[in-house]
């Protein structure tokens, strides 16, 4: 064949602009095709029109497609299509441009099909063709493709016509995506064709960042170390600002006048969650990240100082060591640690780190200095701190409690802190153990600091070894002892190993000692599960509590009448040496879980549920797999089976906030639900397809909520658990399910903490008398329409801001007592433009929706900053709580 001919008829005709591309879907009509805004950056140099012969082939192909689809008959079809082509290249693209299914091309389409084949066939004759190759080509190959939605298509009609090869090229028409706010698909380009140094953050991935398109910004940093810092550096330059969050981004914002924005993820804590996991992420430096550190070590004090003074559940020198991490050398921290320890009246602490940290004395608050001049009149002061958010009763003694003592001798706790002492545990201690407890330590971390085990206790009937993990090390040295131990230990099915929570623990082991190869099917009882099967089985225990969450500590305590003294829990369990408190902290954790194990059993004895098997099943339960179904031998029609939902093993316990989901068409009444919860949730409409789930999963990492055969064709193409099958058709049975399977709690702060309407969590407060001001000048705009040729800009408008109000705030009319604080953001410091009864923003305030009776009645509204409904407080709250949610809101 000879590729050195010309163009052939009617072929290599500027006449197809993108403007064309895009609007085009079952076929070409040359009559409509417009004038292209952009001749150099929009024009299509290759002939997409088919003539009557080559529609009639098309036709033809797409009739044996439908039929047999990729069959010897349909290769052969497209393969001789190649050959007879005067440009192969051009030609492939006519005939995907064609293809019914281009806009929209799934894996196993028909554009996708002929692209794949023309790669395979291009592959054997490159070097025949390649001259046919040219820019003009490449470039109507990007305009063409880039109008249909699968990225997947994109990237191989990328590999296909070499695009990289000659990537500058496409510079301008990027530039202009941009320049059309195309943020998503400009990224993605740069990213297919390596453009990273060519672009910088602000041309589209700050932008996405703010629209909460961070999967694509993911894909793109992921090849380029120097923009993670760029922008994660710059994201962090904006909680420096004194303003609030949005303040601060407010400028920027109207500056480049970006679309779509997300308000209800540009605020403190979101924003700090996000900084936060991009610095992990990409393994990023604290001076990288100058005012995320500050915020945290911020957040850290406060609550150092509330679970010392105000919860009395942190010991005082576990209190200094952790306290002293927080503040390191910040001197705003400093004394604002003194200041504050002086508040609470712990005066002697105060001046412990007034000292240590070196405060001039003029700056000491006055009851230090006081104590300072005559120490024993204020030494009754430090015996018990004050809290500030008790009276102090002089009637009532202060009850000591009685916490749980280890019952083994100081002297059976043995700290391995050497290679010999690990190796003689290994080979001597673990021998005739068929049961042991096992627990983890390492020191918290307040930040995006990654975590690293410091010890690791294993008990057993008569001692507890604490394994030094930090002195023993994780490295060459130790591989060996690491792996005898999880030889030993951890994967000898002869000896049952119990844990409290064991996820985090061994999640942890597996991090920091790799060696291990822990094989968590072989013996390992979470006490945590064997607890809660109970609970259902309403088995008692020896003790009853009254309060507490399911902790190790409240456990124990419905065990033995005793709860665990947690004051070491927060140590700094790297510094050595470790004080004898921390020793025996770390052993009685490990050790309890025998004694818990034993009592459990107990209890179950002389009752019908069956102890053992029920831990056999727990212990086992990861290997049971899904029976397949036999398929009919007699069966004309083959139904697909819809598959069940997997057992959710993996989630952890989270808040109504911190999670977020789809939901598909007909499951829009289970969102609406979710939204009263305060659960964010996007709910599909009628008109939407099933694979819109699929897009926003991508593009937002929300949770897809479905049923029935949509479940089963999704799945596998999310991870376990981000897909779930919905089965019950009454609503508060399916929102039962959804809670249950995700661990999601709502309290009733999370109640109506959301925008029904759009999904939004970002409401502005208003006064009763801002309101009657909106609705006047509403009721006023119609009754005097504006002339004809003027414009709403035009009016004289006033503004109107709140005062400033924290982020957590309290509804106080008809509610509950004590009042609820509600989880959602809340910006008072806002103006709103009344004359035209719309938000800064622009949004239009929805004060038609409010009665004339609520406006007399009601002193403060909320209005949603996305879509401008109005809320107020009323009984909805109440009859909400005695309804569907009566049973799922703690």
């Amino acid at each position: 064949m000879n590729y050195n001919r010309g163009r052939g008829r009617g072929r290599g005709k500027p006449r197809y602009t993108q403007q064309y591309a895009a609007g085009h879907q079952s076929g070409p009509s040359p009559s409509t095709i417009p004038i292209p805004i952009n001749k150099n950056l929009s024009v299509i140099t290759v002939d997409l029109e088919l003539d009557e012969a080559g529609s009639q082939w098309m036709s033809q192909l797409r009739s044996n497609w439908n039929y047999i689809k990729n069959s010897p008959i349909v290769v052969n079809m497209v393969l001789r299509k190649f050959e007879q082509a005067a440009n192969p290249y051009e030609e492939t693209l006519r005939i995907v441009y064609n293809c019914p299914d281009f806009k929209y091309a799934k894996q196993k389409s028909l554009a996708i099909f002929v692209i794949d084949e023309f790669k395979k066939w291009c592959q054997r004759v490159r070097s025949e063709i390649i001259h046919l190759l040219t820019g003009d080509v490449k470039l109507s190959a990007f305009n063409v493709v880039r109008q249909q939605n699968n990225f997947s298509m994109m990237k191989l009609v990328a590999e296909v016509y070499e695009m990289l090869e000659d990537c500058d090229i496409f510079f301008d028409i990027i530039q202009c995506m941009i320049q059309q706010k195309q943020y998503k698909e400009a990224c993605q380009s740069v990213a297919l064709l390596g453009l990273h140094k060519k672009f910088g953050i602000n041309e589209f991935l700050v932008p996405l960042v703010l629209q909460d398109k961070t999967a694509v910004v993911e894909d793109f940093l992921a090849d380029s170390i120097e923009h993670q810092t760029e922008l994660v550096s710059f994201l962090d330059s904006k909680l420096g600002k004194n303003t609030s969050v949005r303040m601060a981004w407010d400028s920027y914002i109207h500056e480049h006048k970006i679309p779509e924005i997300k308000y209800d993820k540009i605020h403190t804590k979101p924003f700090r969650k996000f900084i936060t996991r991009y610095k992990k992420m990409y393994n990023l430096l604290d001076e990288v990240t100058p005012n995320l550190i500050k915020k945290q070590n911020e957040g850290a004090l406060q609550f150092l100082l509330q679970r010392r003074y105000v919860k009395n559940a942190i010991g005082d020198e576990s209190f200094k060591e952790m306290v002293h991490e927080a503040v390191q050398n910040d001197k705003y921290l400093q004394l604002e640690l003194v200041l504050l320890a002086a508040q609470y009246g712990d005066t002697e602490t105060a001046l412990h780190f007034a000292l240590l940290y070196g405060i001039p004395k003029h700056d000491w608050p006055y009851n230090v200095r006081m104590y300072v001049d005559n120490p024993n009149n204020e030494r009754h002061q430090q015996q018990q701190p004050a809290n500030l958010f008790e009276e102090e009763n002089w009637d009532e003694p202060v009850q000591q409690v009685d916490y749980y003592k280890l019952n083994l001798p100081i002297g059976n706790i043995c700290l391995v802190d050497c290679h010999t002492e690990f190796n003689n545990f290994l080979e001597n201690n673990l021998k005739h153990a068929h049961i042991v407890g096992i627990d983890c330590e390492w020191k918290p971390s307040f930040g995006s600091q990654k975590n690293e085990l410091a010890l690791m206790q294993i008990a057993t009937r008569d001692e507890v070894f604490i394994l030094d993990v930090i002195q023993l090390g994780s490295g060459a040295g130790a591989a060996q002892l690491w792996e005898n131990l999880g030889r030993y230990c951890f994967n000898n099915c002869d000896i049952l190993k119990l844990g409290f929570g064991l996820t985090s623990d061994m999640s942890m082991i597996g991090q920091s000692l790799p060696h291990t190869n822990i094989n968590q099917k072989i013996g390992f009882l979470d006490l945590l599960n064997i607890w809660r099967q109970m609970e259902k089985q309403n088995i008692k225990l020896p003790f009853e509590v009254q309060s507490g969450g399911p902790s190790l500590s409240t456990l124990v305590q419905q065990c033995f009448g005793a709860p665990l003294n947690k004051a070491d829990q927060f140590s700094n369990w790297e510094k050595r040496p470790l004080r004898d408190s921390q020793l025996v902290y770390a052993a009685l954790d490990a050790y309890c879980l025998i004694e818990i194990y034993d009592v459990l059993k107990q209890c179950c004895e002389n009752t019908t549920f069956n102890f053992d098997e029920a831990c056999y099943h727990l212990m086992t339960s990861s290997n049971s797999s899904l029976k397949k179904s036999k398929k009919g031998l007699n069966k004309k029609k083959t139904v697909k089976p819809v598959l069940k939902q997997p057992p959710n093993t993996d989630f952890p316990v989270v808040d109504a906030s911190d999670i977020t989901f789809v939901c598909d068409t007909m499951l829009q009444g289970l969102g609406k639900l979710l939204r009263k919860c305060g659960i964010s949730t996007k709910i599909l409409d009628n008109t939407d397809d099933h694979m819109t789930c699929l897009k926003i999963y991508q593009d937002e990492g929300r949770y897809i909520l479905t049923r029935g055969q949509t479940f089963s064709n999704f799945y596998g193409s999310v991870p376990k658990g981000h897909c779930f099958n919905v089965i019950y058709d009454d609503l508060e049975d399916a929102l039962k399910s959804v809670l249950e399977y995700y661990k999601i709690t709502v309290r009733k702060e999370h109640v109506f903490s959301i925008c029904q309407a759009c999904n939004s969590n970002s409401f502005l407060k208003l006064s009763k008398s801002t309101m009657q001001t909106l609705v006047r000048n509403d009721k006023f705009k119609m009754q005097n329409p504006i002339p004809a040729g003027l414009e709403e800009d035009d009016e004289a408008t006033g503004f109107s801001s709140e005062e400033e109000v924290d982020d957590d705030f309290y509804m106080t009319a008809k509610l509950p007592d004590p009042p609820i604080s509600r989880k959602w953001d809340l910006c008072s410091d806002e103006p709103v433009d009344v004359g035209l009864c719309r938000l800064r923003n622009g949004v239009k305030i929805n004060v038609q929706a409010v009665p004339d009776g609520v406006l007399e009645k009601q002193d403060m509204y909320y209005v949603c900053e996305m879509c401008g409904k109005v809320y107020w407080d009323g009984t909805h709250f109440e009859r909400a709580l005695a309804g569907k949610l009566q049973e799922v809101v703690l």
